[in-house]
């Protein structure tokens, strides 16, 4: 049961850049972004990574301590990066990077 529990969750995706996130073809990710929506700021993940390595399966918000996660997909091996800006309406406060290496199983 522990085995099967730990090759089905999901890892978490931390370190921005410059660093270099590696992660196995086919495995799902999470990023977690600290996001309190009394400031009316919202994360969004820009849409400029590459399709054909990413796919992105949805955003789920856990409340103001917790934040949004973002689950993704590495589909095949390469190397993208992840940009995500946090924004009202057309006013930017912050931008985060993350580069995700993708390898073989």
């Amino acid at each position: 049961m522990i085995i099967f529990t730990t090759n089905c969750s999901e890892i978490e995706v931390k370190n921005e850049f410059p660093a270099v996130n590696e992660v196995k073809s086919g495995s799902k990710f999470t990023i977690i972004l600290p996001e309190d929506h009394r400031t009316g700021y919202n994360w969004q993940l820009s849409q400029d990574y590459n399709p054909a390595q990413i796919r992105q399966i949805n955003e789920v918000w856990h409340g103001n301590d917790k934040g949004i996660y973002f689950h993704l997909e590495a589909l095949s091996v390469g190397e993208t990066k992840l940009t995500f800006i946090s924004r009202k309406y057309t006013d930017t406060a912050d931008i985060k990077h993350f580069i995700v290496k993708i390898v073989n199983k």
